[in-house]
C-alpha cells in the first residue's frame, strides 16, 4: 500500500481536514484544474421518478468520447461539484484518460430550485439512478465511480448495488467516507468546536436558499430557532422524512454489518486514522468482502491528505493510480 506522507507543518488532523475545502487552497487548485473547468458542459439529468439533477461533463478529447471509460465524482454533505477536492481528483483523472463527470446532489451547488422536496441523505435511488445514466450515457470500457465523505458514502452504496441494479459501473473508490452516521454526527456534534459551527452555518444557507425557490415548506421562522446539528436533525428528520425516528434515518445510510454486502466490483476506501469525523474504528464493522479493499493511513485528516505546501493532495494521485 503506498503510504502517505505529509511535508512538514502539514501533520496536524485538523489544519489537514481545513485546508481540503477551503483556504489558502483555493486559487491554486482551481488553477491546476484549469481544464477540467473551461471544456465543461453543464448537463441536467432527470431520472425516471422525475428527480431533477445537475452536473457538469469534461471530455478527455474535446472531438469524442474517451476509449479509457468515465469517471463520475461526487461531493461531501454541503460540498457541490466545484468543491476543491472534487476539482482535484478531477482533473487528475482527466490527466490520465478518463472523461469526468461531476455531478451536484439536490440542494447542492446551484440547484435548489430543480425539486420541491428536501434533499436528505438516504435519497440513494435518484443519485443510482443518475450514475446508471451517465454510464450508459457517456460511459466506456472502464466506468468509475468515485467520492468523498457523503459522497464516499454514496459511492459505496451505488457500488454496493451495481450489479444488481445493472449500473454499468467497473470500479469504486470512496474517500473518507461516512461509515456509522450516528457516530459521524455525535463527533461533529461533541468534537473540535469549528466543525459543527462550520456545518450549522453551511446547512442553514441552503435551507434559506430553498426557501427562497420553494416558500410552501414553510419552516423559515422554525429555522431561526435551530442552534445546533442535533436539533436540525431532530426537527428535519421528523418533518421532512417518512422516517419514525432520527436513528431510523441514521440506520437507513449505514454501511457498516450488512451494508455492503452485495458488493460485485472493486470497491477501495481510503481514511486515515486520525479524522476527526469518520472513527477508523469502524472499518472492522463493514462486511468482508474479496472486492473490499481499505487503506487505512495514519494522517490525512478528514478527505485531505495534503501533501505539500502547494496543497496538492495525495489523495487525488491515489485514486489516479488505482484508476490506471
Amino acid at each position: 500500500m503506498t503510504k502517505f506522507k505529509p511535508a512538514l507543518g502539514l501533520s496536524n488532523n485538523h489544519l489537514q481536514s481545513m485546508l481540503s475545502s477551503s483556504g489558502p487552497r483555493t486559487f491554486l487548485e482551481k488553477r491546476r484544474a484549469t481544464q477540467l473547468l473551461r471544456l465543461a458542459k453543464q448537463h441536467i439529468i432527470t431520472t425516471p421518478q422525475g428527480v431533477t439533477l445537475e452536473g457538469f461533463l469534461t471530455l478527455h478529447n474535446s472531438a469524442t468520447p474517451s476509449a479509457k471509460g468515465l469517471a463520475i465524482i461526487l461531493h461531501g454533505w454541503e460540498g457541490c461539484a466545484d468543491s476543491l477536492y472534487v476539482l482535484s481528483s478531477g482533473q487528475k483523472l482527466l490527466d490520465v484518460g478518463y472523461d469526468v463527470f461531476r455531478l451536484n446532489f439536490r440542494d447542492h451547488g446551484d440547484t435548489h430550485h430543480l425539486n420541491p422536496e428536501l434533499f436528505n441523505s438516504a435519497r440513494l435511488e435518484e443519485v443510482a439512478e443518475a450514475v446508471k445514466y451517465l454510464c450508459v450515457e457517456f460511459g466506456g470500457k472502464h466506468n468509475l465511480l468515485c467520492g468523498y465523505s457523503l459522497g464516499g458514502n454514496f459511492c459505496l452504496r451505488v457500488a454496493n448495488i451495481a450489479k444488481t441494479a445493472n449500473i454499468n459501473l467497473h470500479q469504486a473508490i470512496a474517500i473518507c467516507p461516512v461509515l456509522h452516521p450516528p457516530t459521524t454526527m455525535a463527533e461533529l456534534s461533541s468534537g473540535f468546536p469549528l466543525y459543527e459551527q462550520y456545518f450549522v452555518a453551511k446547512w442553514k444557507r441552503s435551507l434559506i436558499k430553498k426557501l427562497r425557490h420553494h416558500p410552501q415548506l414553510g419552516y423559515g421562522r422554525a429555522l431561526k430557532k435551530l442552534k445546533t446539528l442535533d436539533d436540525m436533525n431532530l426537527f428535519f428528520v421528523d418533518g421532512f422524512t417518512d422516517f419514525a425516528s432520527r436513528d431510523d434515518y441514521f440506520e437507513a445510510y449505514s454501511v457498516i454489518d450488512n451494508g455492503l454486502s452485495q458488493l460485485a466490483i472493486p470497491t477501495t476506501i481510503i481514511t486515515s486514522e486520525d479524522d476527526p469525523m469518520i472513527p477508523a474504528k469502524h472499518l472492522n464493522s463493514l462486511h468482508q468482502s474479496r472486492w473490499l479493499s481499505i487503506e487505512l493511513q495514519a494522517k490525512g485528516g478528514h478527505c485531505a491528505f495534503i501533501k505539500n505546501w502547494k496543497f496538492e493532495s495525495w489523495a487525488s494521485d491515489r485514486i489516479a493510480e488505482l484508476a490506471s
